[in-house]
């Protein structure tokens, strides 16, 4: 019976082949974007899951509250805490830091600065990364062993066997020697912790001092933790605060010190927390996709059920001979169910091909290499997505088409049911009403996007080239000086200087004092040299700038922005210093956005030497490696040749050493990943849906046209032109997409207004956009339509009413 109900379906399909073409593909084009989303959002969902011990895997971090504006939270803690954790409590198995640095490393003439991890012995028996090759049992047995990943093994040594070979690791102005003990494979995307050099932390002194060894108010590391099977994480951090009492001693203050345990499965999704060594995403961004993916399938869905229960009138005769033939209702659902099945297995079918073949073009809109894995987990995914289609797009059909009366219909009478009705109506509304928030989605993110990237941030940004040395030290220095002496020289530079950090870095360091009143004060520090001002070109509006070769600028003078003379409450602020610090203020400079617009302008300070700032500095973090930053300001009808130009002079000032550059717009684009994958995911989004809607309205249009093509050609008939005809059709059609328009507005605004508020700068919600989206899809709606409605309206007369 059930392979008779497929024959039947498949002659439908073949019989009806635009239709078959406009269900299917839709379908199709719906379940190639749910795959796809649903791939996207299992992978952010799976990050370190991999880890066999995943379950019992926590990262300490730490929350330090002395008052309203003296809350900090920090996913990195001091260097000894696994220690003290380990030692003083019994639920935990192990331990393992990892700590980020920056070093050159060396092989023969190769030359590159890489980001290093040094971790514990321990590292690989807590986490689950196979080690390829090497001493897997120790691959730490000593203080100067590296492991590298596969990828920098190859780029390192090529076709070589690494074991046993050293490479030298430059950092903290020392050259050292590192052995290769080991080969990783590389970590997979889905990991917390990222790396292509593992060194080991069995030598502290290597990379702390011994200050930073011991001090519980320098928090320099990741600590992770492993307890034992069966321990809670809840009741270990209850024993915490004794432990925190006995190690600040003096420093201890009743409820001001917090440590917790976040577990490891949630460190990617938990915006929450600062991100620690590497970043983390805001699962909002998944829960969008998700409902994004969700809504195309439903739409798809929408469209199939429109259609089916639009052609019902067509198809109203075969179900009244069925009856009369002695059908059961029962077997009539049955047999549409199965016209339903075949259609979702030929949709999922294209589905999946299609997307197998947008995978990389997927790939490119949100950053990730996403991979379609044929496993069971696929096949499960896929069979419920089938179940799922075939239940929701196949019930009500069924149901309609079942329920008519034989007798009525085999007289010809008009069938209950046969037009789209209040239901039918309503699903095509739901289409253009998520049509048009995310078309209004779409100009309202593309608006915001690109005020963000073209706003004045108060300092010129275009035709600035970023150069990092990649070298520290007073070596650094000396390098920088001479590069930017070089560099001045030359035609194509209008400016050039030198800075601890750029403006392609986002977040500079951040400082915190106790004031005289015993408050606690933060602000943000950048040590720059002269003419970082004028390279910048960066507005003085009290004072002066730094001047080149002045003793005094040079040993405790300071620039300050418009911010911090607000919050610290300064009057005539040049010439003074300011609280404890031994500076003195010669120039405020108008306030520019030194960070992401996703925050306000902070108070800042420029400095020429560090040392008056930081030795009453009591906390500091800094996101970003301290090395010297080359900024030059190029012609900008001499940029092509100005990147030549800085590459040469490069070559002949530090010939070991790879050049490398930055466009400072392009960094700072950079900062608004999230919101440019967004703006571009939202786009595609809008467009299928507006396509989709479209497809099930042409086929409404084609079956709502031969269902009046007697009435079409009476009206003729009695004088009606084709304007009239036209109008008839479109009206009915236009008014859903209007009061699509009126139910989507309202939804558009609230989810807009709720997404801007997260920028410290923004635009504003304009109406016309509201009316463009709207003017826009009633547009495409008419254009839609008019075909069939044209087509009906110059046929001859007699010709529609011979028909009937």
């Amino acid at each position: 019976m059930f392979k008779n109900y497929l024959k039947i379906a498949w002659r439908n399909l073949i019989k009806n082949k635009a239709y078959s073409l406009i269900n299917i593909s839709g379908l199709a084009v719906g379940v190639c974007c749910f795959l796809l989303i649903a791939l996207y959002v299992k992978n952010e969902f799976s990050y370190d899951k991999f880890h066999s011990k995943s379950d019992r895997i926590y990262r300490v971090w730490q929350h330090e509250n002395y008052g309203p504006k003296e809350d900090f939270v920090n996913t990195t803690t001091p260097v000894s805490m696994v220690k003290v954790l380990k030692t003083n409590y019994a639920e935990i198995e192990n331990g393992s830091r990892v700590h980020r640095f920056n070093a050159l490393v060396k092989r023969n003439e190769s030359e590159f600065n890489e980001a290093v991890r040094a971790v514990d012995p321990s590292f690989f028996q807590i986490f689950d990364f196979p080690l390829l090759t090497g001493n897997s049992a120790n691959p730490f047995s000593g203080a100067n062993t590296i492991v590298l990943s596969e990828s920098a093994a190859k780029k390192y040594f090529g076709k070589e066997n690494p074991i046993g070979k050293s490479l030298s690791l430059e950092f903290n102005d020392e050259a050292k020697f590192f052995e290769v003990s080991a080969v990783a494979a590389n970590p997979p995307q889905e990991s917390s912790i990222q790396f292509d050099m593992l060194v080991s932390l069995k030598n502290e002194a290597l990379f702390f001092s011994e200050g930073v060894q011991t001090s519980w108010f320098n928090v320099v590391v990741e600590s992770y933790v492993l307890l034992k099977s069966g321990q809670s994480a809840r009741e270990l951090e209850g024993k915490f605060p004794a432990i925190i009492k006995q190690y600040l001693g003096d420093n201890f203050e009743e409820n001001t010190f917090f440590l917790h345990l976040q577990p490891m499965t949630e460190i990617h999704l938990d915006p929450s927390l600062p991100s620690g060594l590497e970043p983390v995403s805001n699962p909002k961004y998944a829960y969008v996709m998700g409902t994004i993916g969700f809504l195309i399938l439903l739409l798809a869905c929408i469209n199939f059920v429109t259609l089916a229960v639009g052609r019902s009138f067509s198809r109203a005769t075969e179900v009244g001979v069925r009856k009369a033939l002695g059908a059961f209702r029962k077997q009539i659902v049955h047999q549409f169910w199965g016209e339903a099945l075949l259609v979702t297995l030929l949709s999922v079918i294209l589905g999946i091909l299609f997307a197998l073949l947008f995978k990389d073009t997927f790939n490119s809109l949100i950053g990730k290499l996403i991979s379609v894995h044929f496993n069971m987990g696929f096949w499960l995914i896929t069979g419920s997505l089938v179940a799922f289609i075939a239940l929701i797009a196949g019930i009500y059909p069924s149901i309609v088409l079942s329920k008519y009366n034989p007798i009525e219909v085999l007289r010809s009478k008009t069938v209950k049911g046969a037009s789209m009705g209040f239901f039918g109506k309503s699903l095509v509304v739901m289409q253009f009403v998520a049509s048009i928030v995310m078309l209004i989605g779409t100009l309202i993110i593309g608006q915001q996007i690109d005020f963000l990237v073209n706003k004045d941030l108060g300092y010129q940004k275009d035709a600035v080239v970023v150069v990092p040395t990649n070298m520290s030290g007073d070596e650094a220095d000396t390098f920088a000086e001479l590069y930017v002496a070089e560099l001045e020289r030359q035609p194509e530079v209008v400016a050039a200087s030198t800075s601890m950090l750029s403006f392609a870095e986002n977040g500079w360091i951040n400082a915190g004092f106790t004031d005289a009143k015993n408050t606690y004060r933060e602000f943000a520090v950048n040590v720059v040299e002269s003419g970082f001002l004028e390279t910048h070109n960066i507005q003085i509006v009290e004072g002066r700038d730094f001047i080149a070769g002045n003793a005094s600028d040079a040993q405790n003078g300071v620039l300050v922005n418009e911010t911090f003379i607000e919050r610290f409450g300064l009057q005539n602020p040049v010439g003074k210093t300011f609280d404890k610090f031994n500076v003195k203020i010669i120039g405020v400079m108008k306030d520019f956005n030194f960070e992401s617009l996703n925050k306000g302008i902070e108070p800042l300070v420029l400095a020429i030497n560090q040392d008056p700032i930081f030795e009453h500095i009591e906390n500091a973090s800094l996101k970003h490696t301290s090395q010297p930053r080359v900024s030059v300001r190029l012609n900008a009808e001499s940029t092509p040749a100005g990147i030549a130009m800085l590459k040469n002079v490069w070559e002949k000032t530090n010939p070991s050493q790879e050049f490398e550059y930055a466009f400072l717009d392009e960094a700072l684009s950079v900062q608004y990943q999230n919101e440019l994958r967004s703006k571009s995911v939202v786009n595609v989004a809008s467009i299928l849906s507006i396509f989709i809607a479209c497809m099930g309205l042409f086929g409404l249009a084609t079956l709502t046209v031969a269902r009046r093509t007697a009435e079409i050609g009476i009206r003729k008939v009695m004088g009606a032109n084709v304007a009239d005809i036209v109008a008839m059709i479109s009206t009915d059609f236009l008014k859903l997409v209007l009061i699509a328009a009126l139910l989507a507005f309202p939804i558009a605004w609230w989810a807009m207004r709720e997404w801007l508020q997260e920028f410290a700068y923004s635009v504003s919600l304009s109406w016309w956009v509201f009316i463009l989206s709207g003017g826009i899809v009633v547009g495409i709606t008419l254009l839609t339509v008019s075909y069939h409605s044209i087509k009906a309206a110059i046929t001859n007369p007699v010709k529609s009413l011979r028909t009937e």
